[in-house]
């Protein structure tokens, strides 16, 4: 098959550091390893294409002198709100470059915001359209970003939606937000995300030195509100008592002040480590001894939690929050532990149940590393979305 996947969204970079960017380079390159053509249309990264995404065609999203202009005069969400809309443009030009180059089979395009140019374009081309909507960004944007123009975000995302040959979620919870949009349930598919189990594996460099003997508790992922890095700071104080623990959180967001202030209060028992790419990831994770995943309690929880494929991949022992789609990757007692979302005092003691309990430690994270084998690979999910097409799509 031959795949035009277009990433419009400049927030999102092939070389980046955030889950976003995993999740491009993932997939792309099980497309690759498949046997697929794929042209990949996004912001121009700062790393080589080659050595990113091995095998695969790059084409650069033109960039507009109007963006600059209006990070220069306009107040910051009326100028990150115009940049998107005029992305179309550069989208529209670069699609249609691509196109009168090679025929393609579909357009893949990961959903953005204010993004409309992938719909019309395979519209006018007479091209299935595919669209992976990983959160639903128009709400999101009004709900957490002061996103201007919410009311245009929220039609222009509506219109492709409405319009997509077939719409791929990361869950369960996303495929219905969807439905009660009015989005026909008959074209929407749930493909959660998945995780490279070569660059995530237990062997390999460890970022063990300076731990000695403590118990590491970890978490990696971005430092945001909805992460629940309170909870981790309140669980961790509750535990401090005892010296053996110390937590290492790898990651950057607006909740690293959380972090610091712990720090402040348990001297010499926190680490915090931001800048690191994904592929030093695995160093870090090899370094925990327990991993976590802290969610409060959100309605509606529709992630897809990419840090709990990365947990399970590199055989760590995990708590979760029990929410979401969450259960139905972590089976509790199985491949990690389940507390209440929110629940500090739940989280203190599942990690001073495991971190007494070695053997216990040692089997979770042993189960939950063949779990992910078994069926959570990139591959697995690109197969899957390949026969989504096929079954749906008329490519």
């Amino acid at each position: 098959m031959k795949i035009c996947y277009l990433l419009p969204d400049r927030g999102i970079s092939l070389d980046g550091t955030k889950g976003a960017s995993a999740h491009v380079r993932g997939l792309v390159r099980a497309f690759v390893a498949l046997g697929h053509e794929v042209t990949v249309i996004a912001p121009e990264p700062v790393s080589p294409v080659e050595g990113l995404l091995p095998g695969t065609r790059f084409q650069t999203l033109p960039s507009s002198d109007l963006n600059r202009l209006a990070f220069e005069s306009l107040e910051p969400h009326l100028a990150r709100a115009l940049a998107h809309v005029w992305n179309n443009v550069g989208a529209r030009e670069a699609l249609n470059a691509a196109l009168a180059s090679t025929e393609f089979d579909c357009v893949y395009e990961r959903l953005s915001p204010f993004g409309i140019a992938g719909s019309l374009v395979a519209r006018e081309r007479n091209l299935p359209h595919v669209l992976e909507v990983n959160a639903p960004l128009a709400w999101e944007g009004a709900r957490y970003r002061k996103q201007a123009f919410s009311e245009d975000a929220a039609a222009l995302e509506r219109e492709a939606l409405m319009h997509a040959s077939l719409v791929l979620t990361v869950s369960s919870a996303l495929h219905d937000v969807l439905v009660a949009t009015g989005v026909p349930a008959d074209r929407i598919a749930v493909v959660p995300n998945g995780v490279d189990t070569t660059l995530f594996q237990p062997d390999g460099l460890s970022e063990r030195n300076g731990f000695g003997d403590r118990i590491v508790v970890g978490f990696v992922g971005s430092l945001k509100p909805w992460h629940g890095l309170d909870v981790l700071a309140d669980a961790f104080e509750r535990l401090s008592a005892d010296p053996r623990f110390h937590l290492l959180v790898v990651g950057s967001g607006p909740e690293t002040r959380v972090i610091t202030k712990l720090a402040q209060r348990v001297p010499d028992r926190v680490t915090l480590k931001n800048g690191i790419s994904h592929e030093a990831v695995p160093a870090y994770l090899r370094a925990m001894d327990i991993a976590v995943a802290p969610y409060p309690p959100l309605d509606p929880f529709y992630f897809s939690p990419l840090k709990l494929l990365e947990y399970m991949a590199m055989g760590r022992a995990i708590v979760a929050s029990d929410q979401g789609q969450i259960p139905e990757l972590v089976a509790h007692g199985r491949t990690g532990l389940l507390v209440s979302p929110g629940d500090a005092s739940q989280l203190a003691d599942a990690i001073s149940r495991l971190a007494s309990d070695p053997s216990l430690r040692e089997r979770l994270g042993s189960e939950a590393r063949q779990e992910v084998l078994r069926s959570h690979q990139w591959t697995d999910r690109a197969q899957q979305i390949v026969d989504l097409i096929g079954a749906n799509v008329s490519c």
